[in-house]
This record gives C-alpha cells, structure tokens and sequence, in this order.
C-alpha cells in the first residue's frame, strides 16, 4: 500500500489519549501551512483556523463540547470557523491579493471580479454562509489527512454548541462563526479502539465506474 493509505488505515476517532505528550511547534507548523495551502471555490478561502493551546480557555470550552473530556485534555483545539461577510468588499481583497502575488492587473481580473461578484449577488446572507461552512469541510479533511501522515491523532467534533464557542472566542466581533472543532493529539497506548477493524462500505458499493 502507498503511504497515503497506510495513514488513512492508522487513523481513526481517538477516544483515549496521552496527555503527557504535545505536538510540537515544528509540526504545528506544517499543519497551519497545510490549512493555508487547502483549496476553496474561487480560491476566496472563507475561513478562518483558530488554534487553542491554552489549557484554561479548553477546559472552559468543554462544557460547550457537551462534556466531550478531549476538548480539554489534547494538546492543541483547532476551531475552524467560517467568514459570514462574503460581500464586495471581501471579493476585492481577494482580488488585490491575488493582483499582489501574480503581478496581474485588477484590469486583467475584471472578468474573473464579475464572474464572482454576479455569483454571489444571487445568495442571500443566510445562503452565502451556508456555502461558507460547506468550504471548511475541505480545510478540515485536509488537515485530518495532513495529520494522518503525520501520525498525530484527531477526533473531529461537530456536536458542540457553536453559539457559545462564538461567544466565549469573539467570532462574531470578528465577522466568523464556529463551523467544526477537531483537538490533536497522540493515542494511548491503552485505547481499546486503536486496533478495532475500519469499518467501511466495500469500494464496489461507493464507487461506480462508467
């Protein structure tokens, strides 16, 4: 098997973890590379990844996690969060960035602005949000897969209260909302999950060759 595969066939929803053991900054680092590098529709990137090292702020995150204890006892919490004002505006600083790193002119953009603009003047708010939150899907597997390469573990969490993480974190201040929540560690060498069978539909019922 490639590698890739190796990895996907390690990993698996740890639910008993090492606490004396943290991921370092090197790694860390890689895996805020990886979630910048993650590709999006139009490339307009509408998220933000906020990580949580500090072990005061997780634990009072728990609570909001439904008491699920790996929010507070991982080594880093990773909230991805969706922007909720995809507008013109955001558009254009897209758009400038683009302009910055490619040398091409706004002038030589332009169809590429209208295209985007007229794509999203069709959505109301509550439809460009939603298009939002189904973007940091793509960030979060490609950081679950990042990670599995790395062979860190992960869990990823979509039954919390997004409301308060909201609030406790200041998304809303910061025009983000709380999409999914994914804490990172290293397994116990004690996790009777670790070595369960990957349970699976066979590649003949998921995949259809025409």
């Amino acid at each position: 098997m490639t590698n890739i595969i190796n990895s996907l066939n390690w990993r698996y929803a740890t639910k008993s973890f090492d606490t004396s053991k943290k991921v370092s900054q090197a790694d860390l680092d890689e895996i805020v590379e990886a979630f910048r590098l993650t590709p999006s529709s139009f490339g307009l990137e509408p998220w933000k990844l906020i990580i949580i090292e500090n072990d005061e702020l997780k634990n009072k995150l728990v609570e909001y996690s439904y008491n699920q204890k790996q929010v507070g006892e991982c080594s880093h919490l990773l909230v991805f969060t969706a922007v909720k004002n995809i507008d013109d505006d955001y558009i254009d600083a897209h758009l400038d960035n683009n302009s910055s790193i490619t040398w091409a002119t706004r002038e030589q953009l332009v169809s590429y602005e209208n295209v985007m603009k007229s794509y999203f003047s069709a959505m109301d708010e509550s439809s460009k949000e939603k298009w939002a939150r189904e973007q940091v899907y793509l960030a979060l597997w490609n950081i679950m897969n990042t990670l599995a390469q790395k062979w860190i573990d992960s869990c990823a969490i979509g039954w919390f209260n997004p409301k308060k993480y909201d609030e406790v974190l200041w998304l809303s201040e910061k025009w983000l909302e709380s999409v999914v929540v994914l804490p990172i560690w290293y397994r116990s060498e004690n996790d009777k999950y670790a070595n369960k069978p990957k349970v699976r539909f066979s590649k003949e019922t998921v995949v259809e060759i025409i």
